[in-house]
């Protein structure tokens, strides 16, 4: 009886020390664009993330769907429900319109009905994973819809608190719209001095990790990882992004669905 005991708490000890171990590593899908179309395409990026092992969460980085329609986002999150580690979004370009009847309170509303309680009712959001704090930004224009992204004084405001409320964790920015600029200048980020301004009184920032460019890229500037994926719907590639309990690193992998 005594050495069931000792072996039962043994496991339960090692299951506590591995709810609590550090490294982190997740999944980034940029533009999966979807549409009944295309919905077989998303159906493979689902099916090929449910065979990986030891994912903490899944994050779509906007342009989910390829037009502002309920029933595009509908059909969308009926089939990222499937996904079998917790799944996040931030809101893209493509994904919100008011003039279409899809504002940013409809598709959080939507996304909460459909995926859970775990899902923010706000665009801006935080959730957090064995010791790290994710932080979603949103910068995405419901009125006057274009290709650019702008993060209002009061988003950048709101970050500036965010980061402040955390000085004390490391801290990974999710977001559509990249701070760097891209080959087209249409596409660039408005105004993204107020956000650099904003971050140089922050130095828990360990990467800003965002889509929109529909290319891969990677640079690191003033101490801090910009992380850019491809366009899922073009390349059919998403990114496997990993972080070590030491937070000195941080490592990508592209994965191809075939």
């Amino acid at each position: 009886m005594l050495k069931k005991v000792i072996i039962f708490a043994f496991v339960f000890f090692n299951i506590i020390l591995s709810s609590y171990a550090k490294d982190v590593r997740f999944i980034q899908v940029s533009e999966v664009m979807y549409s009944p179309e295309t919905s077989e395409k998303l159906q493979k990026c689902v099916d090929d993330i449910n065979t990986l092992k030891k994912i903490d969460f899944v994050i779509f980085t906007g342009d989910n769907i390829s037009n502002a329609k309920k029933e595009y986002l509908k059909g969308f999150l009926k089939e990222v429900k499937r996904l079998n580690p917790p799944v996040y979004f931030v809101i893209g370009d493509r994904d919100v319109s008011k003039e279409k009847g899809l504002n940013k309170d409809t598709y959080r509303e939507e996304v909460f009905k459909n995926i859970g309680w775990m899902q923010s009712l706000q665009p801006n959001y935080v959730f957090k994973k064995r010791g790290l704090v994710f932080i979603v930004v949103d910068g995405a224009k419901e009125f006057v819809t274009a290709p650019n992204g702008y993060y209002k004084q009061n988003t950048v405001d709101w970050l500036d608190k965010k980061l402040n409320r955390y000085k004390d964790k490391k801290v990974v920015i999710l977001q559509h719209f990249p701070l760097l600029s891209g080959e087209t200048p249409a596409n660039n980020t408005y105004k993204t001095e107020l956000y650099y301004e904003m971050l140089k009184n922050h130095s828990n920032v360990l990467a800003i990790i965002a889509g929109h460019f529909k290319k891969n890229d990677e640079q690191v500037k003033d101490g801090i990882t910009h992380i850019v994926a491809p366009a899922y719907y073009i390349t059919g590639e998403y990114k496997i992004i990993d972080i070590p309990e030491s937070y000195d690193a941080i490592y990508t992998q592209l994965r191809h669905v075939e």
